[in-house]
């Protein structure tokens, strides 16, 4: 409990002290001189009742007046709350002139009852200063007062004597008095210090570890539009004719893409090194930000978010830097749209507000302090949208650099809020954010209304729009497409990475897409895909977490699963085989290396599927197998020899005994053999009426019967269909 109100009155203290700007060494040194002044006044007092009690009214008034310099001292510092330095020198100064004159009025410094010690403390004290030079001042003021308190020592007689024992007294406890709070604020102050240090170097590693990651996202977000650009560059070399003006439109949409993250990165490093300025115009702000919104349309849409916007007026002319507020707009709108899901919504609202004079709201965080906000009319810009929401402790940290929030993979680096912070602050503004985990974010922007520069004449036509990836459907049909082509299951959230990879595989492969992770495990349940192929940063789910649900799965387990990503280090290639993935391609891929590993997973389970048809025959083996696929064959086949006999054992009977359902059977079974259920039992009870046959004398109808056949006709003709050959051949051969 003490510790507890100790520390609520050291925050107190704390708030009362601090002057905006102040960092953390500053704040501290001031709590550490107003601790020292603090117990000087308090010592001071005490010293006074002594000297009364002993009657000597001349230290008496001499006491009253050095309680009275800390006490107007405190105050003072109270309003002005800077200059410490100058506070810690004029103290340490006084303490040392006050010795000097108590020492000459108790007659000398043998005599003193320990006047002498109170500027001791003064020289360690300036160890706080940043600056050594006022340490040597103050060292030499001491190594002077005490000089000359021993020249004068020869000529002084006491106005005020004390006794031998109360001189005696006097200078054990002011040494004492002086030397126990010198202890105390010096091993306070070196320590936090040495604290301050150590928050500082994992700040520095937190900022190292952030700009790794940042480099990593940003190498990701170069890596995605070049695998287009570079592919869709490759398709147009080999077959300049097949493909219309639908390449040229991705390569420049991402083209652009890319020279507006280059942009970003100039910006940032310009804002940083403070060489970024404003370059006002006169504008309607509402027709440039409607233009701004036509922009994002796009975006939207292929993401499945719908975009509004709202105005309060028809017009509202002011100064405002275009290009610095499409920045700072865009970067709000974008990370809006990032993270809201398919389905909900984003808004623009443009409006004005009178001088700002309140704190913000106390469930939201404002991106910059109270001194920075406009005293003007301002202009407010909101960004609203229904996404994942903010949680309460990372609302301080989202407008840090190289921040993100949460697990939510999306593209992006980290940067978008930061540098639409700095612009805000470029343009004399600031931003405060309201959020609710689940129930989305607003932010708000705040400008200064200004019209002192000159006017700009619009132009009338809005800016230009790429079109935005053709929408792609997913085909409704639960069978393969005709011709046997392969299924393709294809994660991604990039529209135009989808759509790429549709222009090149959807003649070979029956396509379907799925946008996220979490829609990809789904489809891939329902629809068992021949093969698939998975972006690995994705939003719900991420790539590795769809590789180990379906491997994971026995019902999808032998899907073979290509990884695409942009992580090409060493621990992430191994993560995703860890994973269960049978191929790890890294953006950007060469569009036949693609191809060439599609085929070969293909071939290899036309491989396998051969293999565990043609081992039914055989006999099982003495152990369980460890892969899940065999494990799944073993199983069956063991239900099927203790009951295959059973004229009445069909699919219904074999589903129960392994615990599935009739459609998973046999789309597991489909995928494993390229049988159905069905064709299954009865391969495996004619392999059983082979064996019978060849080896013993059992008549043909008989063999019919005690393989479950209860038809002898149907038994021939679906043996002669197997095996080519009739029973009777067949025992022959």
């Amino acid at each position: 409990m003490k510790n507890g109100n100790l520390s609520h009155w050291v925050e107190k203290l704390s708030r009362l002290l601090l002057y905006p700007g102040d960092d953390e060494e500053t704040l501290l040194s001031k709590q550490v001189w107003f601790g020292i002044a603090a117990t000087s006044l308090i010592l001071g007092s005490i010293a006074l009742v002594v000297y009364w009690c002993l009657h000597l009214k001349l230290l008496v008034f001499l006491m009253a007046g050095f309680c009275a310099f800390f006490l107007a001292s405190m105050l003072l510092f109270f309003r002005i709350r800077q200059q410490i330095e100058w506070f810690f020198l004029s103290s340490e100064v006084f303490k040392m002139l006050f010795s000097l004159v108590a020492v000459i009025l108790t007659g000398g410094i043998l005599t003193s009852g320990g006047f002498v010690f109170l500027g001791f403390a003064g020289i360690y004290f300036t160890l706080f200063f940043p600056r050594p030079e006022k340490a040597r001042f103050l060292l030499l003021l001491y190594l002077s007062v005490l000089s000359l308190e021993a020249l004068l020592q020869p000529w002084l007689r006491p106005l005020v004597a004390f006794s031998a024992t109360e001189n005696l007294v006097l200078f054990v406890l002011y040494f004492m008095a002086m030397l126990l709070p010198l202890y105390f604020f010096v091993r306070i102050f070196f320590r936090e210090r040495i604290r301050f240090r150590q928050l500082e170097a994992e700040k520095l590693r937190a900022l190292d570890a952030a700009r790794s990651r940042f480099f990593t996202d940003i190498s990701h977000e170069f890596r995605t539009p070049l695998t287009i650009i570079l592919g869709m560059a490759d398709q147009i070399q080999e077959a300049p004719a097949s493909i219309p003006g639908e390449a040229a439109r991705l390569i420049r949409r991402n083209g652009k893409k890319l020279l507006r993250l280059v942009e970003q990165l100039l910006d940032l490093s310009r804002l940083e090194a403070g060489a970024l300025s404003a370059h006002y115009v006169q504008a309607d702000v509402v027709m440039e930000l409607k233009y701004l919104l036509e922009s994002f349309h796009s975006l939207a849409e292929t993401r499945g978010v719908s975009l509004y916007f709202s105005c309060e007026q028809e017009e509202l002319w002011m100064d405002i830097d275009p290009e610095k507020l499409e920045h700072l707009v865009s970067n709000l709108l974008d990370n809006a749209i990032k993270y809201t899901p398919a389905g909900g919504e984003v808004r623009l609202a443009v409006g004005s507000r009178a001088a700002v004079s309140q704190p913000p709201p106390v469930s939201g965080f404002e991106a910059g302090g109270a001194s920075e906000r406009p005293a003007e009319n301002c202009l407010l810009l909101t960004v609203t949208d229904t996404g994942i929401g903010i949680p309460p402790e990372q609302l301080e940290r989202i407008f840090d650099r190289y921040y993100r929030v949460g697990e939510w993979p999306t593209e992006g680096a980290g940067i978008g809020l930061a540098m639409a912070r700095e612009y805000a602050r470029l343009l004399d503004g600031y931003i405060e954010v309201a959020s609710q985990p689940g129930g989305g974010s607003t932010f708000s922007v705040f400008l200064p209304v200004r019209n002192n520069s000159p006017r700009r004449i619009h132009s009338l036509s809005p800016p230009s729009q790429e079109s935005g990836p053709e929408s792609t459907t997913k085909a409704a049909s639960g069978k393969t497409a005709s011709g046997g082509r392969p299924r393709l299951l294809v994660i991604e959230d990039n529209p135009d990475v989808v759509r790429y990879l549709q222009l090149f595989l959807e003649g070979y492969y029956d396509l379907i897409t799925a946008s996220d992770g979490e829609e990809g495990i789904k489809l891939a349940l329902e629809r068992v895909p021949d093969i698939i192929i998975s972006d690995i940063m994705m939003p719900k789910k991420d790539g590795l977490e769809v590789c180990r649900a379906l491997k994971g799965d026995f019902r999808t387990n032998h899907i073979p699963i290509i990884l695409l990503t942009a992580k090409t280090d060493l621990d992430s290639r191994i993560s995703g085989l860890e994973c269960g993935a049978d191929a790890y391609l890294a953006k950007p891929f060469h569009r036949r290396e693609l191809e060439v590993e599609l085929q070969k997973l293909i071939g290899l389970r036309e491989t396998l599927k051969h293999k565990y048809s043609q081992s039914l025959s055989g006999p099982l083996p003495e152990k369980k197998p460890l892969g899940l696929d065999e494990r799944f064959l073993y199983e069956l086949r063991q239900c099927l020899e203790r009951h295959y006999q059973e004229e009445a054992f069909g699919i219904k009977a074999l589903c129960s005994m392994m615990s599935v359902s009739r459609t998973q059977l046999h789309r597991k079974l489909a995928a494993l053999t390229g049988q159905s259920a069905s064709h299954f039992i009865r391969s495996y009870r004619l392999e059983k009426a082979r064996e019978l046959l060849q080896s013993t004398r059992l008549a043909v109808n008989e063999v019919a019967y005690a393989v479950g056949f209860k038809d002898p006709y149907y038994f021939t003709r679906a043996f002669t269909h197997e095996f080519g050959l009739s029973p009777s051949e067949a025992r022959e051969a």
